[in-house]
């Protein structure tokens, strides 16, 4: 038995590592980050699945009766990608049984499709909630695209799915939607999981692929350049609205060292309730390059837990500075429990500029700014920091969203507090210190 259409999809795999090599590892979760039409689909979904399917998969065997999962974001997009453009492209159709069992027969998107070997494919929009991807048990899933909406929450659903039959999951997409729980997980990757990427300028007919040069050229033009890099090679990167646009894990974010005795340290804090209470320490080496060190980052506590906490984590270091949010009753009962604090300078764009300099790669090859990569917290919210969409009576760019943003502003208070236009006297600093 042979899979109408292979050809094209061997082809497209090649701009991955190869079909030998990228079933080789038998992982239990597969990523394959691309750019658009890099090939991502036409090799997850096309060919792997529907080989899986067929039990003909070259590297992995396809248990009896075997219930597969395929999804995408919405049922048009079911219909479209998932079926129209992908499977019924791949899947003999004297393979299928009939009837088919439609979700909406009259668009041509279906529920489920049956094999007369036995296997079925199931379809699931993410649209249909976490709730959809509850109770069954599964033996494989394939994703195209990332989910839109409580993507880590699914996420978890399905992989207690593939527990009982000891299954895996394929997933393809270009990852344009920020999700710091995906970013976290391919930078520390577990030994379940295995990455691929494909890289769209592998597609150009002048590298013996499928797509004319010139249309290429256009398509990555009419792109916005800080997602350019993600839409070509499919790899994490800033996202358009982004605050932070040079911000990158794989350069910002480093392991953990001993902080010298001799660089300046700094606290820097952001009060919270229901929000979460920040306080981040922060480090400045002789050339003027700063490191996130130490977080803590706790919602729903009193100040009284606050005061104790960071007078354990700071131990007996000394700090140049402890700044913080201007809130005078707060800083008044944070003085009274034994931390004094100075009001940050708090001119956002001033501030924020200020950052961005610090992100900026230097001429050595290195930014002025580093996370340790055990402030997960000041990582990904770093990462996630974007501009609040403009309104009728408000331009776009104006301020950034008020979400997840504790960490950042306690970033900018440190960075603009020593580097800024109007930074601080030295007077206000030795009285804090």
């Amino acid at each position: 038995m042979q899979i109408r259409s292979i050809g094209r999809a061997i082809l497209t795999y090649r701009a991955l590592p190869g079909p030998k090599q990228f079933h080789s590892s038998l992982a239990k979760n597969r990523w394959i980050f691309g750019g658009n039409r890099s090939g991502k689909s036409e090799s997850c979904i096309g060919y792997d699945l529907c080989s899986f399917a067929l039990g003909v998969h070259p590297y992995r065997r396809t248990p009896k009766s075997a219930t597969i999962w395929a999804a995408a974001n919405s049922w048009p997009l079911v219909g479209k990608l998932l079926w129209s453009e992908k499977i019924k492209t791949y899947l003999p159709m004297n393979q299928i049984q009939q009837p088919i069992s439609w979700h909406n027969r009259q668009d041509e998107i279906p529920a489920e499709i049956r094999l007369i070997n036995g296997n079925h494919i199931e379809f699931k929009a993410y649209e249909q909630t976490r709730k959809a991807f509850e109770g069954r048990a599964i033996d494989a899933f394939y994703g195209d695209e990332q989910c839109q909406s409580d993507s880590e929450g699914i996420w978890t659903e399905i992989q207690a799915r593939l527990m009982d039959k000891n299954g895996f999951s394929g997933q393809s997409m270009t990852p344009i939607i920020p999700q710091s729980w995906l970013e976290e997980r391919v930078s520390n990757l577990p030994e379940t999981d295995e990455v691929f990427y494909a890289d769209l300028n592998d597609n150009r007919k002048s590298r013996n692929g499928h797509i004319d040069d010139n249309e290429i050229d256009l398509m990555i033009a009419q792109w916005p350049e800080e997602v350019q890099e993600t839409r070509i090679k499919g790899y994490f990167a800033a996202f358009a609205g982004a605050v932070y646009k040079t911000f990158k894990r794989s350069t910002h974010v480093i392991a953990p060292f001993k902080i010298p005795d001799d660089w300046l340290r700094y606290r820097v804090i952001d009060w919270g309730f229901n929000n979460p209470f920040v306080c981040l320490w922060m480090a400045r080496d002789n050339d003027r390059r700063w490191y996130v060190y130490r977080e803590h980052y706790q919602a729903r506590e009193t100040l009284a837990y606050h005061a104790e906490k960071v007078k354990q984590i700071s131990g007996k270091e000394h700090y140049r500075a402890t700044w913080a949010d201007h809130d005078a009753q707060d800083r008044f009962e944070f003085r009274n429990l034994g931390i004094s604090t100075q009001p940050a300078k708090k001119d956002v764009h001033l501030g924020i500029e200020a950052v961005q300099a610090a992100l900026k790669v230097q001429g050595d090859g290195r930014p002025r700014l580093y996370i340790f990569d055990t402030c997960k917290n000041t990582a990904k919210e770093m990462g996630g920091y974007k501009w609040a969409e403009g309104t009728e009576i408000k331009d776009a760019k104006d301020e950034p969203f008020k979400v997840n943003d504790h960490c950042p502003d306690c970033v900018r208070y440190a960075i603009y507090g020593v580097e800024g236009k109007f930074y601080f006297s030295e007077g206000d600093l030795s009285s804090a210190a």
